[in-house]
C-alpha cells in the first residue's frame, strides 16, 4: 500500500506540473507578444487535448492490466510520463507542447488501473472501501504535497521548464523505488492470496485466472448497468476535478494577486480537503454496504451541486471557497 500510494503520488509531480507552471507560462507567451488571453486559450486547449489522450488511454489500460498484470502498467506509466515531461521542458513551440502533454497524459492513463489491479491482488474484498480510500489519497494529498514542492521552487525563482525537470528527476527516483520492492501479487512473497468477491461480475466463469480473450474481459461490464452508471459519475466529476486543478493557479496569481509560487502552493488546499472526505467516506463505505455508498455518493454530488451554483451566481468566490 505504501508503494502504490508514494508511486502514485508521484505520478502527480508530472501532472500537477503544468497547472503550477501555468502562470509562467503565460508570462512567458506574453513576452513573445501574446495576449494573456490568447496564452490562456492556448495552453488550455494544450491541457483539454492531454485529458482528451488520458481519456483514450484508459479504454486499453484496465484490458492491458488484466492480460499482462498491474505491476507493468504502474512501472511502465511512470517511465513513460518521466519521458515526455522531459520532452515537455526541452519544447520551445505550441506543437511540441501538445505533443509532450498528450504523450504524458496518455502513459499515465496507465497507472491507475495498474494501482487497482495491484489492490485487488493483495486485499480481501471486506476491505476494498478502506483500502481504495487510503490509495486515493495518492491523487489528493500527494496531489497536495507536489503543489508545495514546486510552489517552493518557483518561490526560490526555479522556471517552469526546471519545475518539469525537477518532476521528473523526483519520479525518476520513484520508479527505482517501485521497480526494485512492488510486487504483483502476495503469491511472489510465499503469501497467501485474500478471498474473491462471491458478487463479482465474472463469478460465473468456468475457471478463474488469466481471462481468454478482450470479448471475455469485457462482456461483463458492458452488460452492466451498474458499470454504465459509475461511467456517467465518473465523467462528470473528472470534468470538475480537472476544471480546478488547472487553472486554480492561473486563478490565484491573476485576480488575487499571488505570486506564481503561492498561488502554486495555495492550489493545493483543494486536493487537501478533498483527501479528508475520501478518508471518511471510504471508512463509511465498508461499514453502510451498497446501500450506504450509494447513500454517500448521492449526498456528496448533491452538496457539491449546491456549491458550485453559488459560485456560478457569484454569492461566493474561489477564494472563500478555498479557505
Amino acid at each position: 500500500m505504501a508503494l502504490l500510494i508514494g508511486g502514485y503520488s508521484g505520478y502527480y509531480l508530472c501532472r500537477s506540473n503544468l497547472s503550477v507552471a501555468m502562470p509562467l507560462l503565460i508570462a512567458e507567451m506574453a513576452h513573445r507578444g501574446v495576449s494573456n488571453a490568447a496564452a490562456q486559450v492556448m495552453l488550455g486547449s494544450v491541457a483539454s487535448f492531454g485529458v482528451l489522450a488520458y481519456a483514450i488511454g484508459k479504454f486499453p489500460s484496465g484490458s492491458l492490466a488484466d492480460l499482462f498484470g498491474g505491476r507493468r502498467n504502474f512501472l511502465f506509466g511512470m517511465g513513460g510520463s518521466i519521458a515526455f515531461s522531459l520532452l515537455f521542458a526541452a519544447s520551445g513551440t505550441l506543437p511540441l507542447f501538445t505533443l509532450a502533454w498528450m504523450g504524458n497524459r496518455l502513459v499515465q492513463s496507465l497507472g491507475w488501473a495498474g494501482a487497482v489491479k495491484i489492490v485487488s491482488r493483495w486485499f480481501a474484498f471486506r476491505t476494498y472501501g478502506t483500502v481504495m480510500a487510503l490509495i486515493s489519497l495518492s491523487y489528493l494529498f500527494g496531489d497536495a504535497v507536489a503543489r508545495q514542492f514546486m510552489g517552493a521552487l518557483i518561490s526560490q525563482g526555479v522556471g517552469w521548464r526546471g519545475v518539469f525537470l525537477a518532476a521528473a528527476a523526483v519520479l525518476a527516483l520513484v520508479l527505482i523505488g517501485c521497480t526494485i520492492w512492488l510486487r504483483e501479487s502476495p503469491a511472489e512473497i510465499g503469501a497467501p492470496a485474500p478471498p474473491v468477491n462471491p458478487a463479482n461480475l465474472f463469478r460465473q466463469a468456468a475457471t478463474p485466472g488469466q481471462p481468454g480473450s478482450l470479448r471475455h474481459l469485457l462482456q461483463p461490464f458492458l452488460t452492466s448497468r451498474v458499470f454504465w452508471l459509475a461511467c456517467a459519475l465518473s465523467l462528470g466529476t473528472t470534468i470538475l476535478r480537472e476544471t480546478f486543478s488547472l487553472w486554480t493557479p492561473t486563478y490565484f496569481a491573476q485576480t488575487t494577486g499571488m505570486s506564481a509560487g503561492e498561488a502554486a502552493s495555495k492550489s493545493g488546499l483543494f486536493p487537501l480537503s478533498g483527501g479528508a472526505s475520501v478518508i471518511l467516506c471510504g471508512w463509511l463505505s465498508d461499514r453502510l454496504g451498497r446501500g450506504g455508498r450509494a447513500a454517500l455518493m448521492l449526498g456528496s454530488l448533491v452538496s457539491s451541486g449546491v456549491v458550485l451554483m453559488a459560485l456560478g451566481s457569484g454569492t461566493a468566490t474561489v477564494h472563500e471557497l478555498g479557505r
